[in-house]
């Protein structure tokens, strides 16, 4: 019997029932209890007999909206907690440590103590570098789309969740 075929439970008088599909209409069919030939009723009369009920794993091997939308949660939290782990990578510092060290190094003491105590009598203010400014743009950025993708994978995950849960509450369908 196909699997997207209608069983039909007719009912034999020794009580068992027998499964019957609509091609067997107006043709005659044995009991597995008794042996007995029973006249199956013609297609126009199956609308009184039962429907033999699906079993879960036969219901359970439909694609649904709830499969949809657990798959759909769990793609999104995967893909933004992953570009998050991207984005969320430290970025290269505009100005090198190494090349700050390799010039105080390569200056007198004597010119790096007046230069201090020049800067720490000043009042006034230095100007941030075009370096520390894109450095800091880019930091924030990044940031801003680094939380932006830590909650877009929470709300895919909380979605996910949810259909998940849904799945496993439903009732089985015949």
């Amino acid at each position: 019997m196909a699997s997207t075929q209608k069983i039909f439970l007719l009912p034999c008088e020794c009580s068992a029932e027998l499964e019957i599909i609509a091609g067997q209409a107006g043709g005659t069919a044995s009991c597995p209890a008794c042996g007995r030939q029973v006249d199956v009723p013609k297609l126009r009369e199956f609308s009184g007999l039962r429907l033999k009920s699906v079993d879960a794993a036969a219901a359970g091997g439909r694609w649904g909206p709830r499969q949809a939308w657990a798959l759909c949660g769990l793609a999104v939290a995967l893909l933004a907690w992953g570009g998050a782990a991207v984005v969320g990578a430290v970025p290269k510092a505009a100005i090198s440590a190494d090349q700050i060290r390799a010039g105080v190094q390569a200056e007198d003491d004597v010119l790096l103590y007046e230069a201090l105590q020049q800067l720490a009598n000043s009042s006034v203010a230095r100007m941030p570098m075009q370096e520390e400014l894109e450095l800091k743009r880019r930091f924030h950025s990044a940031s801003g789309l680094f939380r932006g993708l830590i909650t877009l994978g929470g709300l895919g995950a909380a979605v996910a969740a949810v259909a998940g849960l849904a799945l496993l509450a439903s009732p089985k369908r015949p």
